[in-house]
């Protein structure tokens, strides 16, 4: 069955190109022109990845992203035409998993959507990792094959990126990993992540864990992140 990616872009001629570009690798395409279509749409086809535009009309690339975060796990690329600082972490602080500045390479677009989906059911293989599907430390429970988080039982939300970083560290107790090794096992590529990236991503899932009183996340100043649990 092929798998469905879902465009939200207001501008109907990069749509459509996008959608032929990923359309030609197999993918099921649906396109939405608005962020209220496409939240509407989201329901609808089920996607596995979103494409979506920060610049839109009506509700916006960022609340769209935002809303669907709040209620979805799946991917989502962030297209637009913004190139700040700025405007990557604000994307980053509301769930998007990558960003990709206009104008694009539609196949570096593609590339893309086939790493994430392929992060999404598995990591890069590293010698001597911890393959089990379960992991305990303490109250914390880690179930790396449903992407679920429990605390004294209670559930918390990851996003997939979050929850990959989360994933990849909890594999390797005490070990210190620098930036640009979580970036290759989390992501395989460097554009758009960079050390700031890295360190919103742990603090979003510090600030998380932190509020149930169970962060395991030790910061080894001028190396990099390591578990402690």
């Amino acid at each position: 069955m092929k798998e469905t990616i879902l465009i939200i872009e207001d501008d109907i001629d990069l749509s459509n190109v996008m959608k032929d570009f990923i359309a030609n690798d197999g993918y099921d395409v649906r396109q939405a022109f608005t962020g209220t279509e496409g939240l509407r749409m989201l329901e609808d086809c089920e996607p596995a990845l979103v494409v979506l535009d920060i610049m839109l009309p009506g509700i916006d690339g960022i609340a769209v992203c935002k809303k669907i975060r709040e209620e979805k796990l799946l991917p989502i690329i962030i297209i637009s035409a913004k190139n700040s600082d700025y405007d990557k972490v604000l994307a980053l602080g509301v769930g998007a998993d990558d960003y990709m500045t206009k104008p694009f390479s539609q196949i570096e677009l593609v590339a893309r959507i086939k790493s994430h989906l392929r992060r999404v059911t598995q990591f890069l293989p590293v010698q001597g990792r911890n393959k089990r599907k379960e992991k305990c430390f303490g109250n914390l429970k880690i179930y790396s094959d449903s992407y679920e988080v429990t605390i004294a039982g209670k559930a918390i939300e990851f996003s997939p990126k979050e929850f990959q970083v989360l994933d990849f560290l909890s594999d390797y107790p005490s070990r210190v990993f620098t930036k640009d090794q979580i970036i290759s096992q989390v992501w395989g590529y460097s554009d758009f992540i960079d050390d700031n990236t890295i360190a919103v991503y742990i603090g979003r899932i510090r600030e998380k864990l932190v509020k149930e009183e169970a962060c395991y996340i030790k910061t080894v100043w001028g190396v990099g992140y390591k578990w402690e649990g």
